[in-house]
């Protein structure tokens, strides 16, 4: 099959100036990019005043278990251009897992990955590639390992280090998942149970992931008050275990870091990468983050075990304990409570009706509202009566320190979309590539569209080494975006976030037409990545 797409105005991914030409499109590669006018072709699109792009790359979605699950995943991603999405992030991964701990890891991840059948029993990554084959997803889809699914496989919830024979399990599982293509290894230091892991624990494990050609993606230990000592930490992973590092979702959050603490830890970051270490970051372009509430407590006021954890904070004591430990300062853990308050953290995600009530309010009207003595009182019934399955707002940023990060010249795009059960989600999963484009580049200029688009297409192909994608070049992919910038619109609002983004006007994937008119075509051709 021939197509051709004409008259367009070609930003090629490199984030270098645009050009007119016209692409020619052999079964599902470009072969060719000529300036004379051709109309041979079995397929003709007319792309006159219409900016062509690559497909968007998402490097950072928690969409492991919607890949695989569920019938609908595609629609929110083609709507604003996404044709290849990384899944595996924050160590965060449906495996490996074990019969004896599998429960525990699923309702652990359940508010950011979604629910995980009861027939899903993910024994590692080849596991995970396979069932992905047979679900055959509507966009491309790649993936990572999470070391904190790997420790969980390997010890549960333990506090305590690992021995050498749990070590020695914990490189297995990430030997095999290199060895049969992920795209590298996500840890997630600021979650149970990888946040009682040391610096020294990580540099053995990550060590093993360097043998191959892969790279480290990380949820710092905090992002906060301890923000620069965790860059510092994760900068010392990443140097002596010898592997490439990307800082997932960079930024500073607690008001009393704004506007000063980001420039602290972009001052380390390049300090090491003048030094020739192999550092990057991504983004996304919200004042708001998501998580599970979960991950509000303490380190000091976890137990061993998930399920031991829950029935400690349903009894008063549990939370009288809890209440010392959440409104104090600890000194390996941020304490987002006391850096933004109850007032910006918002339940964005519950599984039984009648704590729906709850979706969309923040835990300070929460507690007045419902007569609460104090917030912890609630957290605490909330998680026990939903098995800790409760996803979170949190708006802890600044606008100027998103400007700032934006702006370097490293970092890529990515949403951190969230796949809970969600009825009120982050609008981040909805819109976050085409806001870059809205708000970014055409309303405030903060970036160029050339250089944003570089940075969702590209910069990312290139630096997970997704062959042959991301870039509009003869013999890639034909992954293709074709749009109207001025008439790209984000509809997805904090308040209102369940909205496709309008002006995507087609998109293709593998030189086929998968999305056009706001909707799917029907045609499914897209592909199960590995790493080569």
């Amino acid at each position: 099959m021939r197509t051709i797409i004409k008259n367009g105005l070609i930003y090629d991914g490199s984030g270098k100036e645009p050009y007119q030409a016209n692409i020619v499109i052999e079964n599902d590669r470009i072969s060719d990019i000529i300036r004379f006018d051709c109309t041979m072709a079995d397929t003709v699109i007319d792309a006159k005043m219409c900016a062509v792009t690559p497909g968007f790359i998402d490097s950072h979605r928690h969409c492991d278990i919607a890949a695989i699950a569920d019938s609908t995943f595609g629609d929110i991603e083609l709507a604003q251009g996404i044709t290849t999405t990384l899944s595996g992030n924050c160590g965060l991964t449906p495996f490996p897992s074990v019969e004896s701990t599998r429960r525990q890891l699923y309702d652990f991840i359940e508010p950011c990955l979604g629910k995980a059948s009861e027939s899903m029993k993910l024994s590692g990554f080849i596991d995970y590639i396979t069932q992905l084959e047979k679900a055959k997803p509507y966009i491309n889809v790649g993936g990572m390992i999470g070391t904190g699914a790997v420790k969980i496989a390997v010890k549960g919830f333990d506090k305590t280090p690992f021995t050498k024979w749990q070590m020695d399990r914990a490189r297995g599982y990430l030997a095999e998942a290199m060895q049969a293509g992920a795209f590298g290894v996500s840890a997630g230091i600021m979650y149970s149970p990888e946040c009682y892991s040391s610096t020294e624990e990580f540099i053995e494990l990550i060590g093993e992931a360097a043998k191959y050609d892969a790279i480290l993606t990380c949820h710092i230990r905090g992002e906060g008050d301890i923000l620069v000592a965790s860059i510092e930490e994760i900068l010392k992973i990443s140097r002596e275990a010898d592997i490439p590092l990307n800082i997932s979702h960079f930024k500073a959050t607690g008001i009393q870091n704004w506007h000063k603490t980001i420039s602290k830890a972009i001052d380390k970051i390049e300090t090491a990468r003048v030094s020739g270490q192999d550092v990057s970051v991504d983004f996304y372009p919200y004042l708001g983050g998501s998580t599970t509430l979960m991950a509000l407590i303490p380190p000091t006021a976890l137990a061993d075990d998930l399920y031991e954890t829950l029935s400690q904070l349903s009894t008063l004591s549990g939370a009288d304990r809890l209440k010392k430990e959440i409104y104090r300062q600890h000194k390996d853990w941020d304490n987002m409570v006391l850096a933004i308050g109850w007032e910006r953290i918002i339940i964005s995600s519950v599984t039984k009706d009648q704590n729906k009530r709850f979706l969309g309010m923040n835990m300070q009207d929460i507690t007045e509202k419902f007569g609460y003595a104090d917030a912890v009182d609630f957290l605490c019934e909330l998680l026990v009566d939903e098995h800790a399955k409760v996803g979170i707002i949190v708006m802890s940023m600044a606008q100027e320190d998103v400007d700032i990060v934006a702006q370097l010249p490293y970092p890529m795009v990515i949403s951190d979309s969230l796949y809970g059960s969600f009825d009120c989600p982050h609008p981040r999963l909805y819109g976050s590539f085409a806001k870059i484009i809205r708000d970014y580049v055409m309303e405030r200029k903060v970036l160029s569209l050339g250089n944003a688009i570089h940075k969702m297409t590209k910069m990312p192909a290139d630096r997970f080494k997704i062959a042959d994608r991301g870039t509009l070049a003869v013999g890639s992919y034909a992954d293709i975006n074709i749009f109207t910038p001025e008439k790209l619109i984000d509809n997805a609002t904090f308040t209102k976030p369940k909205q496709l983004c309008y002006g995507m006007d087609i998109v293709l994937i593998n030189g086929e037409i998968v999305w056009k008119d706001n909707q799917r075509t029907g045609k499914s051709c897209a592909s199960v990545l590995r790493l080569k």
